[in-house]
């Protein structure tokens, strides 16, 4: 009966934006949902993707809350959250859907994006990847600046996402723990810091010299980073990043 409740009044609650509902549902999702590692304040993105400007199905977004998504960082919050509390995350969720995020889009630029570019970008900032390649990269604001800066690459080197560079990244082998794949942020006589690639989210690590080692080399690639993704959708991956190259405002 939730869930079609859920269905029969998506679009009522979204024109009653200052329904108890909707209220009850913010104040969760403050709570629970904008918090560390997760998805920002009022659905704007954290190291979680971007939800508002989203257009979701209340039938699964409901399941995606309630049971999380298997193989990523979305954790189920049968446990937490009872099913009233997971309606009301998901009518606010859907409140925030609409248009808002593809013009978000195109106001940095000035330039309305066609609709393979907006499917790549939704690709890139996957929610059901744990952010997809925003894990790693920064772009228009959102995402992490972990890798390297992509408004920065030749468009001809994105045919082909799964043979990115690694020559940055190296094997950091702490004392009493196993080695893992890292990138290098600080190296100094006090302090090494890097962020440990091994981690489903990239984490950053703090470490004194005499407790780490760092050597060049590691069994970390760009290829086991998208393999979750099919070839169509890194083509749209590459079409989303070709357009934000070639549309960046002139240095």
């Amino acid at each position: 009966m939730i869930r079609l409740a859920l269905i029969l009044g998506a679009t009522a609650v979204v024109l009653h934006a200052q329904s108890p509902l909707l209220k009850r549902g913010a104040g969760i999702f403050r709570t629970t949902c904008a918090v560390a590692y997760c998805h920002g304040s009022d659905g704007t993105a954290g190291r979680a993707p971007q939800l508002a400007g989203r257009a979701f199905s209340a039938n699964v977004l409901f399941d995606v809350i309630l049971l999380g998504k298997t193989g990523t960082g979305m954790p189920g919050f049968s446990q937490q959250l009872n099913s009233s509390e997971i309606e009301a995350v998901t009518q606010y969720v859907l409140s925030l859907s609409g248009p808002a995020g593809v013009g978000a889009l195109a106001s940095k630029t000035g330039n309305e994006p066609a609709p393979a570019v907006q499917q790549g970008r939704t690709l890139f900032f996957d929610a059901t990847r744990m952010g997809g390649c925003g894990r790693c990269h920064e772009l228009n604001d959102r995402g992490s600046p972990i890798g390297p800066d992509l408004r920065t690459v030749d468009p001809a080197k994105f045919h082909d996402t799964r043979a990115a560079s690694r020559t940055r990244t190296v094997t950091a082998s702490p004392v009493g723990e196993a080695p893992f794949p890292a990138l290098v942020t600080e190296q100094t006589a006090e302090r090494i810091r890097v962020y440990d690639l091994s981690a489903a989210l990239p984490v950053m690590r703090s470490f004194r010299p005499a407790e780490v080692r760092i050597t060049p080399g590691n069994e970390w690639s760009h290829a086991s980073a998208v393999e979750t993704y099919s070839e169509t959708e890194l083509e749209a991956i590459s079409g989303y990043l070709t357009w934000v190259v070639r549309t960046a405002p002139a240095k």
